[in-house]
């Protein structure tokens, strides 16, 4: 080869590795500790691609943040001493707890029953008791403890302006006092109907039955068996047991209602003739409710046992408080 060949040759090589070094990737910088400086999105465009997208699940559900509902207002499901035609919703619990002038006492404590239906206990002090006719006043026989069941349709449920509609049967544990031994049970109907916002009535019919069982002393001071029932009456049984009750309730102001109802009661009385020995004896109730919280209510009234005597001096006032609560609903809510 000549000289100008390896010139030529050498001059080749030198080009073509210069080539190939400025064809490689350079090396990292170990010293360089700068982070990378960050590139505005719009000078990197998405590389477009032949992929087509991926639809959107057409079953999946929106998710939505948690919220509260509020709870709704209740329908109490006595006036003070009579029912209503409301009844408790689902789950929901209800305490009322009631005492008066005269010492009496009384509790009732409910559950609402799938909006249809509602199961309770109680004691009552309206059942009362005499010794002998000559007695002037009746005095209270209690505890006297009940249980009850009602069932029903809410307002507007069936067709419109339909009046809530409750059917009960209250029915009383056998109670022993004063050497007798009596029971009561009472079959109810009561429609109950909202007149705008701020007033109400209830209508309704009872059939009672009670019976009596004991020994008394005669006139001539032999003993005398009694055993004898309201139905077993033989002058006019059913004009004996049926009896109408009632109530109004008005709402002049929020969270303050003003209540009135009339009812019945038995009384027992061991010494009477037999015509006597068990009757019923209307009762006339008024007082106020106020609303202090949604699951407190605090009630206020006065009571007469036996309106049909004209006895004012038998009046009592009592104070009542009734709570009220969801916390069971939501309980059950929570599972669903």
């Amino acid at each position: 080869m000549t000289r100008a060949g390896w010139k030529f040759a050498t001059v080749a090589t030198v080009i073509t590795g210069a080539a190939i070094a400025r064809a490689q990737p350079a090396p990292p910088d170990p010293i360089a500790t700068d982070p990378p400086a960050v590139t505005d999105p719009a000078d990197n465009p998405p590389v477009l691609t032949n992929k087509p997208p991926i639809p959107a699940d057409p079953y999946q559900q929106p998710v939505r943040p948690p919220h509260h509902v509020p709870d709704r207002p209740i329908d109490m499901p006595q006036v003070l001493t009579t029912p209503t035609g409301w009844l408790l919703p689902a789950a929901v619990l209800y305490s009322r707890t009631a005492i008066d002038t005269g010492g009496g006492v009384s509790s009732d404590q409910r559950i609402g029953l799938g909006d249809v239906a509602e199961f309770g206990l109680s004691t009552t002090d309206q059942v009362r008791e005499r010794l002998t006719e000559g007695d002037k006043t009746a005095s209270q026989i209690e505890p006297y403890f009940t249980a009850s069941f009602r069932m029903g349709v809410a307002e507007g449920r069936l067709f419109e302006d339909q009046p809530a509609l409750a059917l009960g049967f209250q029915k009383s544990f056998q109670r022993e006092h004063n050497g007798f031994k009596t029971r009561i049970a009472e079959l109810t109907l009561v429609a109950s109907k909202k007149l705008g916002d701020r007033t109400a009535i209830h209508v309704g019919g009872a059939f009672w039955d009670a019976s009596l069982q004991g020994t008394t002393t005669g006139a001539d001071g032999a003993p005398i068996m009694i055993d004898t029932t309201l139905h077993d009456r033989a002058a006019h049984p059913l004009s004996n047991q049926i009896r109408a009750f009632g109530g109004i309730q008005v709402r002049p102001i929020a969270k303050s209602e003003i209540l009135v109802d009339l009812g019945w009661a038995p009384e027992f009385c061991y010494g009477c003739a037999d015509d006597h020995q068990i009757r019923l004896r209307p009762q006339l109730s008024w007082g106020v409710r106020y609303e202090v919280a949604d699951w407190l209510h605090i009630e206020s009234g006065v009571k007469v046992p036996d309106i049909g005597a004209a006895n004012l001096l038998d009046a009592q006032i009592f104070g009542a408080l009734t709570f009220t609560s969801w916390g069971l609903r939501h309980a059950v809510d929570a599972l669903k």
